[in-house]
């Protein structure tokens, strides 16, 4: 493959991610004043919609970037091409179907026209515009561009790895500008490294407990992101607010880590069973 493909996929596949932050700040501007007023999607079960895929959008469009930018930089890498691919096409379709679900929401929920009320429905517009865009890039981009098979032994300290990129690659091209030591430590470190105190969660070796403790985790940090809108009524409804995040998140990333994991090169694929003749 060409460096000039390569190139292209490169910047259709940043095109993307910043898409995906185009759509964070979408969704999480619109649940303020004065928008929420105005917003028909920022509840539930609408705004349930976009949380999970925010979390989503960001996390595949960054990991997609980091390999397509890896790959920009080390020829070796071709063979997550069709990763990158997959990781594209599913920024795209959790942007597009939270789309759709706020567009239900201004059906279902009709309010008058006002101010805000069409400045809203604008940036909706709008939203629908640039993924219909980033969808048509990536398809001209990858339609006569050949992929061989994704790797099916990768898991998620690969991934780890790969988004390491987005700091080792940008500080090797500095060159000079930062001290040698840490360009070494930046350039030498890995998931191995990170994780070699913490045997018991290695992704390498544990791929399906790290991918359980990263929920439980993102699920911790969303309760107490919770408290910055102010403290529960009482201790009881506080500790359960923070079970359902919790719980929510951490059962959330293993259906997805079932379900998606293998499409996106963050396990080994499920092994399959021989069959009787």
């Amino acid at each position: 493959m060409n460096s000039r493909t390569i190139q292209h996929i490169y910047r259709v596949t940043a095109l993307i991610l910043f898409t995906a932050i185009v759509f964070y700040l979408f969704f999480q501007v619109n649940k303020r004043s004065p928008f929420v007023e105005a917003n028909p999607f920022a509840n539930d079960p609408f705004d349930a919609v976009g949380s999970m895929a925010i979390q989503v959008a960001l996390l595949v469009g960054l990991l997609s970037y980091a390999r397509a930018l890896r790959w920009h930089d080390d020829p070796s890498q071709a063979t997550k091409a069709r990763l990158i691919l997959r990781g594209n096409m599913l920024v795209l379709a959790a942007i597009f179907i939270t789309l759709c679900s706020d567009t239900v929401a201004e059906f279902w929920r009709h309010w008058p026209p006002a101010f805000w009320v069409i400045v809203l429905r604008l940036e909706l517009g709008g939203m629908f515009l640039l993924t219909l865009a980033c969808g048509l890039a990536l398809w001209v981009v990858f339609r006569r561009t050949p992929t061989d098979p994704a790797p099916g032994n990768l898991t998620p300290a690969d991934a780890i790895d790969d988004l390491w990129s987005l700091a080792r690659i940008p500080l090797v091209r500095a060159g000079v500008i930062f001290p040698p030591a840490w360009s070494e430590w930046v350039i030498h470190f890995n998931s191995d490294r990170l994780f070699a105190r913490l045997p018991w969660i290695d992704p390498r070796q544990h791929p399906w407990r790290f991918a359980g403790t990263a929920g439980l985790l993102v699920g911790v940090l969303l309760a107490l992101a919770g408290l910055q809108e102010g403290l529960p009524p009482s201790l009881g409804i506080g500790l359960l607010l923070a079970g359902i995040f919790i719980s929510v998140e951490f059962a959330a990333a293993l259906v997805g880590f079932a379900i998606f994991g293998g499409y996106l090169g963050l396990r080994p694929a499920f092994k399959k069973k021989p069959t009787l003749v």
